[in-house]
């Protein structure tokens, strides 16, 4: 089922898997606008309690509240994990990074009814500045579409 992107960014409280400790990647990007615009995220992290400074979780079942959506950024091997962890809990709504997702979990998650798309966070985040809003006009512009 097709995620509306729009109505993701109105809920206020996020899992993100996949947090990196290279400082220029995606992943703390993504962390960095949401944080900055008052979501709550919660890293999860099987490796690791924290990340530069930045509190992470094992588990999902770790996470102190209940999240709305999942953020997930993590090699597609590990995202089908992290899908039957995000069902098991309740979240419904799943945003894929690009390449986080192969052809049979995208069937999975249909099946099961899971809200999900497979775009770049930081194209389609409204508050998001620049390069990332060029990006978007540029990719809107050509028709490039989600999933």
């Amino acid at each position: 089922m097709q995620l509306n992107i729009n109505e993701f960014w109105l809920k206020k409280r996020f899992v993100l898997f996949g947090l990196s400790r290279k400082e220029k990647s995606i992943s703390r990007e993504v962390y960095e606008l949401l944080t900055g615009k008052g979501y709550e995220v919660y890293p999860i992290n099987p490796n690791s309690d924290e990340i530069h400074g930045i509190r992470c979780y094992r588990r999902l079942e770790d996470v102190p509240h209940p999240a709305e959506g999942a953020i997930i950024i993590t090699n597609p091997a590990i995202s089908h994990q992290v899908v039957r962890a995000c069902e098991q809990a309740g979240i419904r709504d799943l945003w894929f990074q690009y390449n986080t997702m192969d052809d049979a979990l995208k069937t999975y998650c249909d099946e099961k009814g899971l809200r999900w798309t497979n775009t770049c966070a930081l194209l389609y985040h409204k508050e998001v500045g620049f390069p990332h809003s060029l990006h978007r006009f540029f990719h809107r512009l050509f028709g490039r579409h989600q999933g």
